[in-house]
């Protein structure tokens, strides 16, 4: 069976640029779209044990709902390509050569998610391609030296492949001009029940992570990596969230449920979610060292979704392949820097079965 891509008009920003919407699709096995303005997954429609195509990842029905100030204000990066780095820095600065470099906030008294203006408000040049056995589209923005303070004209290309089996794939490159740190990801939140007005405590995860990485009262690593053995960041078998998340523990209690980067062992299916009433599966691979996996903690209804829901606490599970958050302010992290030269590259495979 071959895969196909389709695309129409998404929106118009408030500025009267139009905004795009690709669709890769695969008949009865999946069907995802990813619009140009922010590089952002906005759907996904997978089968359920009967077939029933259903979509399980947050979103909004129109471009509208992205613009809207209650989303805007919540920074939840529904599906967006987060970037130039993803999470929060200690005292929002990071030193490069002696040189101290302070990040504009945009989150209370925080940087996040590569600031005010990051990678996910980008309106991305767009590039689709089909080889003999897959199709896909590439996303291309020039991050300029000086945006958001980060030094450093950057190229970065976001690819979006299907292949005709059904698997999708997101690979990340970039180079730069100047020495500087990069560490994307992308924020797809997922709910593979399809209803989203379901919490996801009742889906099964698996992570194949022996360590994680304990956060202080402002969200920020404290450098410690801390074996999971003992703990609710135990999930090196397929254990049901909410067996772990409710429990009484200092970090769970920090952010309200999980919102910690796990070390993975090994690239190949280092996560897996299940959910057992539907039968839909997603088994993950990644090149990155880490999944900042976040369960949904601090959706709070403020902003309506799709289908008219209003996406609540632990409505969907995050999943954001990446380094280590904040690997500037700890030397025993895996670095994010970039040189003149180098090219970046990283990759993350979806598959989606049914069970």
């Amino acid at each position: 069976m071959t895969p196909k891509l389709k695309s129409k008009k998404f929106g118009t920003l408030p500025n009267g640029q139009e905004i795009e919407l690709f669709t890769l699709s695969l008949k009865n096995k999946i069907e995802f779209s990813v619009m140009n303005y922010g590089a952002t997954w906005t759907h996904l429609f997978i089968p359920d044990r009967s077939g029933k195509m259903e979509d399980v990842v947050l979103g909004f029905d129109s471009l509208e709902g992205y613009l809207q100030k209650n989303y805007q204000d919540n920074y939840c990066y529904l599906g967006s390509t987060v970037g130039r780095v993803a999470g929060r820095f200690t005292d929002n600065l990071f030193i490069l050569d002696g040189k101290t470099t302070r990040l504009p906030i945009n989150q209370g008294d925080i940087h996040l998610h590569g600031g005010k203006e990051g990678w996910d408000k980008k309106i991305w040049s767009t590039e689709p391609f089909e080889t003999e056995n897959s199709i896909g589209i590439t996303f291309h923005y020039r991050s300029l030296d000086g945006e958001e303070n980060y030094p450093g004209a950057v190229d970065i290309w976001v690819t979006y492949t299907l292949d005709e089996t059904g698997k999708m794939e997101i690979r990340y490159k970039a180079v730069t001009d100047t020495k500087t740190i990069i560490n994307p990801t992308n924020h797809a939140y997922f709910n593979l029940s399809g209803d989203f007005s379901k919490s996801i405590e009742d889906h099964l995860f698996m992570v194949d992570a022996d360590h994680f990485l304990p956060m202080n009262e402002k969200s920020l690593p404290t450098g410690e990596i801390r074996h999971v053995a003992g703990t609710p960041f135990d999930f090196r078998k397929p254990t049901l969230i909410k067996e772990k998340i409710n429990q009484s523990n200092p970090q769970l209690e920090l952010a309200g449920g999980i919102d910690h980067c796990f070390v993975i062992n090994r690239e190949d299916t280092c996560a897996v979610l299940f959910d057992p009433v539907s039968g839909r599966k997603l088994t993950l691979s990644t090149t990155e060292p880490g999944i900042q996996v976040y369960t949904g903690n601090y959706l709070d209804k403020s902003f309506i979704g799709k289908g008219g829901i209003a996406y609540g606490k632990r409505a969907a599970i995050c999943l954001e392949t990446q380094h280590f958050p904040d690997s500037c302010s700890h030397e025993n992290f895996p670095s994010v820097l970039l040189l003149p030269g180098e090219v970046f590259q990283s990759r993350t495979i979806f598959e989606f079965t049914v069970e």
